[in-house]
């Protein structure tokens, strides 16, 4: 019997998942959760748990932390993300951050089992949908790391500043660097991290844990 813990802040999502696998023979839910904090202390007070359902966007402490801290601390526990994201960065760092699977949440009960039964098995699974956006970058679980644009360590110095909230001229004048140097900085980064503004390259920043 595969155990199983549904982590979700949305109680008609868990009721709906565990109506769907309620008479799959050697799947059962056994636990739930509501944000990241209630998964970790799950963790800490069963040992049965065998496979958790990951929401990524959960109060207090999201789905990618929580990833990240379960599974260096229960290294033996499967993980697959649960998510309304279908964006290859949501994909790469739960990847990063441990996780087996990744399936949307409107997958169907198929995809769902399928996702359960090889995850436990050892085996990793991404859903059709995902697969078919993910081909073209030939995604490889045991080497992440190339999945991550490279920085130079000027743009990494340029980033953190960025992320404390200084504007170009500061950056400029804490490197010594012109404001038009800066500035070129700003726009590669930006284009490497795929986003259009400062606003979205700090989020990619922190999602990415590329903040010192």
């Amino acid at each position: 019997m595969i155990n199983v813990l549904i982590a979700d802040d949305h109680q008609l999502l868990i009721d709906g998942i565990k109506t769907t696998l309620h008479d799959v023979p050697d799947i059962q839910i056994v636990a739930e959760a509501k944000d990241g904090y209630q998964v970790l202390k799950l963790l800490e007070t069963r040992d049965d748990i065998d496979v958790i359902l990951m929401d990524i966007n959960m109060p207090k402490l999201d789905g990618l932390d929580c990833t990240r801290m379960a599974s260096k601390k229960y290294p033996g526990i499967k993980i697959i993300a649960l998510s309304q994201y279908d964006e290859k960065r949501f994909v790469k760092r739960m990847i990063k951050n441990g996780a087996s699977g990744y399936i949307l949440k409107d997958s169907d009960k198929d995809i769902l089992v399928k996702a359960i039964q090889k995850v436990y098995a050892g085996e990793k699974y991404f859903c059709d949908r995902l697969s078919m956006r993910l081909a073209s970058m030939e995604l490889k679980i045991e080497d992440t790391k190339s999945l991550f644009p490279k920085l130079t360590d000027r743009e990494r110095e340029i980033l953190n500043l960025i992320c404390k909230e200084y504007n170009s001229h500061e950056i400029a004048e804490n490197l010594f660097i012109s404001f038009h140097t800066v500035e070129s900085h700003r726009a590669n980064l930006m284009s490497k991290a795929g986003v259009k503004n400062t606003a979205g390259l700090v989020r990619w920043a922190v999602e990415n844990d590329l903040i010192e």
